[in-house]
């Protein structure tokens, strides 16, 4: 596999993250942070399961911004984050391999260190 698919592989991750970190400090748990979901939606047509959870965004900003205060500038880099994180040309259609997941894994791994760092509180 080519380095360009690792690198999307790892955005993808580093997406993943962000889409969960909104999720939480929006002040409802949903589906990203259930065991299983971030390989669920790598082995399951990535690109539609991803367009799924970009459709929510919107929402989520707004409970979070209008949720608690604190929150209010962590949402706006989140929101800003997200579309750092979607690859230029687009999310892949097809399921991610062995060396494709070991890349995500890792870019969500890392970036949600950064946001456990960054925003404590406010991911409970």
């Amino acid at each position: 596999m080519g380095q360009r698919q690792r690198e999307v592989a790892e955005l993808c991750g580093r997406l993943y993250a962000a889409l969960w970190a909104l999720e939480r400090i929006g002040g409802r748990a949903g589906d990203l942070d259930k065991p299983g979901t971030p390989h669920y939606v790598i082995s399951h047509g990535p690109e539609t399961e991803f367009r799924k959870r970009l459709d929510e965004v919107g929402s989520r900003l707004y409970r979070a911004r209008t949720g608690q205060p604190t929150a209010q500038a962590s949402a706006a880099g989140l929101l800003q984050d997200i579309a750092n994180f979607i690859p230029a040309d687009g999310i892949p259609s097809g399921n991610f391999g062995t060396e494709e997941r070991e890349s995500f894994d890792r870019g969500l791994r890392e970036q949600r260190t950064v946001y456990e760092e960054k925003l404590g509180d406010l991911l409970t």
